[in-house]
């Protein structure tokens, strides 16, 4: 086949993917915004089903992935590499691009109120605002933002550089890899475009989720930079703005703008962090952080495997397994791309690459921001219940920021360092989309221009629609609950990668 066909093949989307999803998410919506109290209480229903009584799945799950981790570091693939090139990127770009692609501003929304919640809810039958519950504070955002969901995905990540690069299919979708387990037939059929299907529709409304979370950051910015009040025409105006700017650097490519950006958000990132490092305190900061590696190292066990089926708090199903469950929805898109970015490496350096340098750069932003925000709280500068039940969650997190010295200049900060996060987000995703809904797109060759930037329009505009609904909570809950499916579909891809792998006994 000549460069021309190959490349006139690539392009048109395959509308047996593309419009079932597309048609999905547009009937949830609709079933959603028709009643909305309704979907809420029967959403509510099956996540709390979900997360109570099959729980221990995803802990399990998790715990399955970490031995599989170690397998690959240490077993007969570690010095297998992803394809015959040399790496495309240089490491620190490599990093920088991992940590862009897999963290919007929703890592700044959590990063500033998650410990609230877990001292105000404490674990473990500790009394809420306590010594006890402090101490444990931090170690739980470092357990749910480290080393453990960053092994999972070295998982996935090696199965689908094996396939892009070794293998060298063509077709960027779940179902591409399911040959060597279900066979050519199925994987084809009806089978492979149901479960094409679930992840792309799990994918889309994770996207819309995601914005939801940043979207109100930053307009609480601007009403607090510009006095302009919160209202739902913002929120569109900057998901535009966001629509704008992302097409520009899909269109440019990875080595180009996707790579731009995420450089720019990162040392914009590092910089923004050193500075409430300084000037929130360095040496509570310091000290905190320590204690609490301490107890997340006497605890993990308990962590692990926390059901409290005694005690029935709610705590890790309302946290552990939401975020395990959040994990999963995300890994398969989240892995197509760190798969695709880390042609060239062995199994070991992407294995120990991705634990090593996304869990630093995620256990910075929470211990920072963490810190910062127990220090308001133990020196009663402000008070976060009231905050959250008078103007809700949001407004309370720009005030964690803005209690800060030189509040102005932080603010200004915090403000452009969430617009190019969620930026480097949406770059991640819809690159991925524009791959998976392609006829054929090989691991060496990028999707077509006006597919990725279809799909950045397309994201934002379902960004636009949740927000309209009046509420993100029911879609959000909806996320969980409909990405279930692809706790099978991930350890299906596994089963299939190892099969194939073991077969062809990985040559290359």
């Amino acid at each position: 086949m000549n460069n021309d066909t190959g490349k006139a093949r690539k392009i048109g989307i395959e509308p047996k993917v593309f419009f079932p999803s597309l048609i999905i998410v547009a009937l949830l919506s609709y079933l959603t915004i028709r009643d909305l109290d309704a979907s809420n209480k029967v959403i509510n229903a099956v996540f709390s089903y979900i997360t109570h009584d099959w729980g221990w799945a995803f802990e399990w799950y998790m715990v399955v992935m970490l031995g599989g981790w170690f397998w690959l570091i240490l077993g007969p693939f570690a010095n297998r590499k992803l394809g015959d090139e040399d790496p495309e990127f240089s490491t620190l770009s490599w990093i920088f691009m991992m940590f862009a692609s897999c963290t919007s501003a929703a890592v700044l929304f959590w990063g500033s109120i998650e410990i609230y919640y877990y001292i105000s809810t404490p674990p473990f039958g500790l009394e809420p605002f306590s010594t006890g519950a402090k101490e444990l504070g931090l170690a739980y955002s470092l357990f749910h933002w480290g080393p453990l969901p960053w092994a999972t995905y070295s998982f996935l990540a090696v199965a689908f550089g094996y396939f892009l690069f070794v293998r060298k299919i063509n077709v960027i979708r779940p179902s591409g890899t399911l040959v060597p387990l279900l066979g050519e037939k199925r994987s084809k059929g009806i089978i492979g475009i149901i479960i094409d299907n679930l992840y792309l529709v799990a994918l889309i409304l994770a996207m819309g989720t995601s914005l939801g979370l940043a979207t109100p950051l930053v307009t609480e910015c601007i009403q607090y930079l510009f006095g302009v009040p919160h209202t739902l025409e913002l929120d569109a105006i900057i998901i535009s703005c966001w629509i704008v700017v992302n097409a520009i650097c899909v269109a440019f490519g990875l080595q180009k703008g996707v790579k731009i950006a995420s450089d720019v958000r990162n040392y914009l990132s590092l910089m923004v962090l050193a500075w409430v490092l300084i000037i929130g305190g360095a040496s509570f900061t310091v000290n905190y952080f320590t204690d609490s590696v301490g107890m997340l190292l006497m605890n993990v066990g308990r962590m692990l495997f926390y059901t409290d089926a005694i005690g029935k708090s709610g705590f890790p199903q309302d946290w552990t397994v939401f975020y395990w469950a959040w994990w999963i929805v995300y890994g398969i898109q989240m892995c197509i791309f760190l798969a695709r970015i880390s042609k060239g490496r062995t199994v070991r350096q992407l294995c120990l690459g991705m634990v090593g340098g996304l869990t630093a750069s995620t256990w910075l932003l929470w211990t920072i921001l963490g810190s910062n925000t127990i220090t308001l709280i133990n020196k009663n500068i402000i008070d976060i219940p009231q905050l959250i039940k008078e103007h809700g969650v949001p407004r309370a997190i720009i005030e964690t920021w803005a209690a800060l010295p030189l509040s102005t200049v932080t603010m200004w900060a915090f403000f452009i360092l969430c617009f190019i996060a969620t930026v480097t987000l949406i770059n991640a995703c819809s690159y991925t989309l524009a791959m998976s809904t392609c006829k054929e797109a090989s691991g060496y060759e990028e999707p077509p221009v006006w597919v990725r930037v279809g799909w950045s329009v397309l994201v934002g505009v379902i960004g636009i629609i949740l927000l309209a609904l009046g509420g993100l909570k029911p879609i959000q809950t909806a996320i969980i609950a409909g990405g279930c499916p692809l706790f099978f579909v991930n350890i299906m891809i596994t089963v299939s990668f190892l099969k194939d792998a073991k077969s062809t006994h990985w040559k290359y």
